[in-house]
């Protein structure tokens, strides 16, 4: 998996034209630092190359470490294309909407933009990822859509807000159960600039448990996204688990590092 993710990046970088402009921290990305996303594609012709780090203890008292790497590509004015992978120790269960054995490709396209004069209507975007299996006894891939809208408030304040769903053909270990094809969720949160390079983000996420039919799982989340240079983001999150699902996570936490080009 190790080897695919890195000639994924490697091709992605001989397909663009880098440009010196910087994304700005406060750009959201899902997992960068909390699962919260917005409207906001990165600008065109640059590039921003993630990974991270996940840590999850459930309350059987397992622990599982993953290990992300995506790269995103600001295409074209109002499209972003990304495409990424993880890598897992320890146990596939509880699922989460990131196949762990699976390389994600996908689009975000930006609808519509907020405008200054109706304040009320926001940015909206689509956020679509197929999953393709890489390893493991099925090779059934799955489709997920998400709608995302988001307000500038204005005084360093935004205000986001995700719906989706997620499809699959059959059961896979680490994504979703036996007579559950689909699951929903949606998130809502908000993040704060506390100076031009640090924000705060807080956000929760609801939806059904997809390793339990039946199911639910609330997540409060926590992040903090630090520009540490033109080129370098930090990012940091934290989460725990709440609802019926019989998987739930005590600690969720997470460790992230963008370079931007």
């Amino acid at each position: 998996m190790g080897k695919v993710l890195w000639a994924m990046v490697v091709l992605w970088g001989c397909l663009v034209s880098v440009s010196a402009a910087q994304v700005s921290p406060l750009n959201l990305a899902p997992g960068y630092p909390t699962q919260l996303d917005d409207a906001y594609p990165i600008n065109p012709g640059n590039v921003a190359v993630q990974g991270a780090f996940r840590f999850d203890k459930m309350e059987s008292e397992e622990v599982r470490l993953r290990q992300t790497l995506e790269a995103r590509w600001g295409a074209m004015q109002g499209v972003e294309l990304f495409a990424s992978g993880t890598t897992t120790w320890g146990p596939l269960h509880p699922g989460t909407l990131d196949d762990p054995r699976s390389v994600r490709v996908g689009l975000l396209y930006r609808l519509t933009t907020q405008q200054e004069s109706i304040v009320v209507l926001p940015s909206v975007a689509v956020r679509s990822t197929v999953q393709v299996p890489v390893t493991g006894s099925s090779l059934q891939p799955s489709v997920r859509l998400e709608l995302l809208g988001s307000w500038d408030l204005g005084h360093e304040w935004w205000a986001h807000v995700n719906a989706g769903v997620q499809a699959s053909s059959e059961r896979r270990l680490g994504l979703q159960s036996v007579g559950q094809p689909t699951i929903w969720y949606g998130r809502v949160g908000v993040v704060r600039g506390l100076m031009p390079n640090l924000g705060l983000v807080g956000n929760v996420i609801y939806g059904q448990d997809p390793t339990a039919a039946g199911a639910y799982v609330w997540t409060p989340e926590v992040g903090l996204a630090w520009g540490m240079t033109q080129d370098w983001i930090l990012t940091v999150g934290a989460g725990h688990d709440f609802g019926s699902s019989p998987q739930k996570a005590t600690v969720r936490g997470n460790m992230g590092l963008s370079w931007v080009w």
